[in-house]
């Protein structure tokens, strides 16, 4: 081989070796929904927030950049699920997306919520079956067959992405229960817009079992970084430090 044909070789050589790295390189796609105190969107279009900062701290732990876009939780599943998306959080065992789930990073309380003044006890979720509900959005398949099955045929059943919604029902009596996790509801109401008066009390329902929800790859290797540096900052203390940060009913 002569020297211009080797040097050409070297060339070619480097050049697929920064090819191939800049596509290792390359940022994941990464879906968050918008969900106080898990996700916050600022006004500067800024993202925080307790399930935001565990999410970026695990994959950076684990060698993985994320890029952060943020749309409802059913759009965001829609994506993943026609390979828009490398990664969505939350995701569990109930949705039944393709690729893989990471170990847990945070347990759901999902509560049934409701006006205390309207003395409603409810033994099981079965019971709602009769009643106006207002769930977050996937509620149904997020929580489960049997609770799809209660509430499929409900005409007085209703699902929202925005879940301050959820909380203008209640509170003004247009709904008898909303479904929603506790960190969630519990932020929005110490929170509320001026539309929403939340002075009243409110009960709490606890109907349904703890919901174990991680993050999902499109990836195996995706899933094994992520758990790797999710346990990392399981170990060094990171984790906790976000979570008292924002935390007000810690796992």
């Amino acid at each position: 081989m002569s020297s211009r044909q080797y040097s050409g070789a070297l060339l070619i050589l480097l050049a697929a070796f920064l090819a191939a790295g800049a596509s290792v390189a390359q940022p994941l796609a990464f879906g968050f929904r918008p969900a106080p105190p898990y996700v916050l969107q600022q006004a500067d279009g800024g993202l925080s927030g307790l399930e935001y900062e565990l999410v970026l701290a695990a994959a950076q732990a684990g060698g993985l950049e994320l890029k952060p876009e943020i749309a409802p939780l059913g759009r965001l599943v829609e994506d993943f699920r026609r390979g828009r998306s490398q990664g969505i959080v939350p995701a569990n065992a109930e949705m039944a997306l393709p690729g893989c789930l990471t170990d847990t990073l945070l347990v759901y309380r999902n509560i049934a919520f409701s006006l205390r003044q309207r003395g409603l006890k409810p033994a099981t979720f079965a019971d709602l079956a009769g009643y106006d509900v207002v769930a977050f959005q996937n509620a149904r398949r997020m929580l489960g067959p049997d609770f799809d099955a209660v509430q499929r045929d409900n005409p007085r059943y209703a699902e929202v992405a925005n879940q301050l919604l959820q909380l203008r029902a209640l509170f003004s009596q247009r709904t008898d229960f909303v479904i929603a996790d506790r960190r969630i509801f519990r932020y929005l109401v110490q929170r509320p817009d001026d539309a929403v008066d939340t002075a009243q009390p409110v009960a709490e329902h606890d109907l349904f079992p703890p919901s174990p929800n991680a993050a999902a790859f499109r990836e195996p290797a995706q899933c094994r970084a992520f758990n790797a540096g999710l346990a990392r900052i399981r170990r060094d203390g990171a984790f906790d430090a976000i979570l008292r940060r924002w935390d007000t009913d810690a796992n």
